[in-house]
């Protein structure tokens, strides 16, 4: 049997409501470690020049945006960016897109502070090839195949 969707269930004394609710249930991490934010701590502060942010799943999560960094993406033709624990988007986000900004979030927890000199040169072959890019990709695709079969397993 599978739990209720984050947010839609009854909530107890003195539990808050969530910042936002979603399908993906135990596909994705709910939280993230101490250490990841102290680590990737450095990367997050640079995502902080946006609009009004919710907390979820352990990140601040601009979405929707229209002014400053998300006005930029837009207009490079990117619909959303991370930087540590900070995701910044111009529209609201598909669950895929939303799994492949996470990805980014656990690649800056490893990376810390070398995340964007060693995403920067990894983009020197194209930003299609990047094996960053390529890792967010591959975490979205498994994310939809797992959304897919619990979708079949249900109907």
């Amino acid at each position: 049997m599978a739990s209720p969707p984050v947010g839609r269930g009854r909530r107890g004394r003195g539990a808050r409501a969530p910042g936002r609710v979603d399908d993906l249930g135990d596909l994705l991490p709910a939280a993230r470690s101490l250490w990841g934010y102290v680590w990737a701590g450095p990367n997050s502060l640079v995502g902080l020049a946006g609009a009004r942010p919710v907390r979820w799943r352990g990140v601040l999560l601009f979405e929707d945006a229209n002014s400053g960094l998300a006005r930029f993406l837009r207009w490079r033709g990117f619909a959303a960016i991370t930087l540590g624990h900070v995701i910044v988007a111009n529209r609201p986000l598909s669950d895929g897109l939303l799994a492949h900004e996470l990805e980014h979030v656990a690649q800056a927890e490893r990376w810390g502070p070398l995340y964007y000199p060693a995403y920067l040169l990894g983009s020197v072959r194209g930003y299609r090839r990047n094996p960053f890019e390529r890792a967010a990709r591959r975490a979205a695709t498994v994310l939809q195949i797992s959304l897919e079969e619990r979708a079949r397993g249900r109907s």
